[in-house]
């Protein structure tokens, strides 16, 4: 569900379950977490570049089956601990990491693309923040993210 490849200084992380939109399961966010630890401690590694499977996601966010199945896994929503919080396990790691969105970033998804240092984004990558629409409160910093990289609109920002 996670594959890492090296090249050289290169390590591509791949969230590998395309048939769910690379939705983050609790296992795959642990095996982020524990792939993102080895590579921070790998001095042969200068640069991680993040990706999603396909073409359909960069990842969909928390795996709403898996939240769906266990009243307990809603708290992952909320998690601060690197091993169950994606963006902080991204966060977590010193060297610079390049999110290649290609396809939907969304709800989660979008908070894991905005925790990489530097965004390379397809033809067909969409952001989308669904968070309202699936009853989840914004817990891994989109809110105050997304307004620090993306100038606000107003009557001054408009040409």
């Amino acid at each position: 569900m996670l594959i890492v490849e090296r090249t050289g200084p290169i390590a591509l992380v791949t969230l590998n379950r395309p048939e769910a939109m690379n939705a983050l399961s609790k296992a795959l966010r642990a095996a982020l977490y524990a792939a993102m630890v080895e590579l921070d401690a790998d001095d042969e590694v200068s640069v991680v570049i993040l990706t999603g499977a396909g073409e359909r996601a960069f990842t969909a966010g928390l795996d709403l089956k898996e939240l769906g199945s266990d009243p307990k896994a809603m708290s992952a929503a909320n998690a601060q601990g690197g091993e169950a919080n994606p963006v902080r396990a991204v966060e977590l790691c010193r060297k610079p990491v390049i999110g290649a969105i290609n396809g939907v970033a969304i709800t989660g998804g979008f908070e894991l693309a905005l925790a990489c240092d530097v965004l390379i984004a397809s033809e067909n990558a969409r952001f989308a923040d669904t968070h309202a629409r699936v009853g989840i409160m914004p817990g891994w910093g989109l809110s105050q993210k997304l307004s620090r990289v993306v100038a606000p609109i107003g009557p001054r920002n408009c040409p």
